[in-house]
């Protein structure tokens, strides 16, 4: 059964590197446009900070674009676990990550406030919150309860 996904993949050779420069580019000047020497529009929402949230928020989406295609050759949007090449070491590492992201948002919404936005620790911190669940998940499929039992006959 071949689809255009299939086709398309098969089209590209798989060793030429994937370039993510103009995603990194787009994505850190989006990311920094949001302390507040940046710029924005009020919108129909009059409201030029939000503008720059949104800004920071497809910033923050094209640095996980740029580190998916980085990571597993090809762009694409959900890690699934099957993709992992050492699953083990990856949870491990994504749980340090996931602590330190939170530490980060804490520090942002906290002590650092009045540099940033206000929302700006709460979403740091949903992303923290969502890598310590990938890990977790991960855990529980490749060491935890989750993980295929196979049996002999």
């Amino acid at each position: 059964m071949r689809g255009p996904v299939l086709e398309r993949s098969m089209a590209v050779d798989p060793f030429e590197p994937i370039d993510i420069r103009i995603e990194v580019i787009i994505g850190t000047l989006l990311v920094l446009n949001t302390l507040p020497f940046g710029f924005g529009f009020a919108g129909p929402w009059e409201d030029a900070g939000f503008t720059r949230g949104v800004g920071g928020l497809i910033g923050c989406y094209l640095f996980y674009r740029a580190w998916f295609a980085t990571t597993f050759g090809f762009h694409g949007l959900i890690p699934a676990l099957h993709l992992w090449r050492n699953p083990r070491r990856s949870s491990s590492r994504l749980t340090l990550i996931g602590v330190a992201t939170l530490g980060l948002g804490w520090i942002i919404g906290g002590p650092l406030s009045s540099l940033f936005a206000d929302p700006t620790g709460l979403i740091i911190n949903l992303f923290g919150s969502l890598m310590l669940l990938v890990a977790g998940y991960a855990w529980l499929v490749f060491d935890g309860g989750l993980e295929d039992v196979v049996e002999e006959e």
